[in-house]
């Protein structure tokens, strides 16, 4: 009976115990993170394409804002920064965002100018923005004055409407900014491109917006070359792809947003989740059981369309959109590395 016993504790000791890698991700964004959320799914289907991975996530979300406001009125930074920031630089912080609400006019009045103008906006009122200033300075408080020093394996910086065809201008300029941040803490960048104007409402037989879709797409690949990214995720050239269709058969009866709501519907975010898997790990998500998404601000128990709040994805479509969002993360990154190497041929 020893002798046994001695047999099995020898081979607990030898194989040892089973660890699972833990993946700390920030997401800062908005509604377009915080619906169906987002950052939940990419646990999900993160942990279950390898269920030897421990997905821990956070969200730093304020509604209808980008990261020009999250970098430059809110510091989002902070949560970047967790491991290093110290308490007198987060008590500053505080402060100078307590002055900002005191103020009808933006402190950085030249760059707010600037950062409209290139998205094709004027007179954007700053008293607009103190409710998330004041949420900041609450999330500063309650998140950092007790600072579980969290070191980020990655960062997601969210766009939403402030792609720019200009350079360095709207997201590519703050997501920059924010990107070079986290690289100084030694996280790795996720740039998670929305894509709203590019989401149909209604079936279509060819791609909708298409200026918008290829905006958003030469952007992302500006960024991929400049930032060395661990991802981006390519929304506007996966929405764009299932859009065109097939030769026979032109369109898509997919939809990607909502009627009676300007957000994503569940289809969009089913995409969005398996394109994460895609460009995080390089892997296609098809054959991942991973199959619902369920809408997280309802009316009366529905979606905004009045749909049930959770959408289950028969086998062909989720085999479908699986498959899709795998190829357009391979087209984006081979879209890239010719970019580079146009770029450098033209040098």
């Amino acid at each position: 009976m020893v002798f046994r016993i001695a047999i099995v504790l020898f081979a607990i000791a030898a194989t040892g115990p089973s660890f699972a890698e833990e993946i700390n991700i920030l997401f800062l964004g908005n509604s377009f993170t915080a619906r169906h959320d987002i950052a939940g799914l990419v646990e999900q289907v993160l942990e279950e394409g390898d269920p030897n991975t421990d997905v821990k996530v956070q969200r730093i979300i304020y509604g209808g804002q980008n990261m020009f406001k999250h970098s430059t009125y809110y510091f989002s930074q902070s949560f970047i920064e967790q491991t290093t920031i110290a308490e007198d630089e987060i008590a500053q912080r505080i402060l100078t965002m307590k002055e900002f609400l005191k103020s009808d006019v933006a402190p950085n009045q030249e760059e707010w100018k600037q950062h409209w103008a290139a998205l094709g906006k004027t007179n954007v009122p700053f008293p607009d923005i103190h409710k998330h200033i004041a949420k900041s300075i609450k999330n500063h408080e309650t998140l950092l004055r007790n600072n579980p020093k969290t070191k980020w394996d990655y960062v997601v910086l969210q766009s939403w409407r402030d792609v720019s065809e200009l350079p360095n201008q709207g997201y590519e300029r703050y997501a920059t900014k924010l990107a070079r941040i986290a690289k100084l803490q030694n996280a790795e960048v996720i740039l998670y491109m929305t894509s709203p104007e590019t989401q149909n409402q209604d079936p279509v037989t060819e791609p909708f917006n298409v200026t918008a879709s290829e905006r958003d797409t030469e952007v992302g690949f500006r960024l991929a070359k400049a930032l060395q990214p661990k991802a981006v995720i390519p929304v506007p050239l996966a929405i764009k792809t299932i859009q065109t269709g097939e030769a026979d058969k032109p369109g898509t009866d997919l939809v990607f947003r909502y009627h009676n709501d300007g957000h994503p519907n569940q289809t969009c975010a089913f995409l969005v989740a398996n394109l994460f898997y895609a460009a995080i790990t390089g892997k296609s998500p098809e054959g991942l059981t991973f199959n619902s998404v369920t809408e997280t601000k309802l009316k009366k128990g529905k979606d905004p369309d009045g749909g049930a709040p959770t959408v289950v994805f028969n086998n062909e479509e989720r085999s479908y959109l699986q498959r899709m969002a795998y190829e357009s993360v391979l087209e984006f990154n081979r879209g890239s590395k010719n970019e580079k190497r146009q770029k450098t041929d033209r040098h």
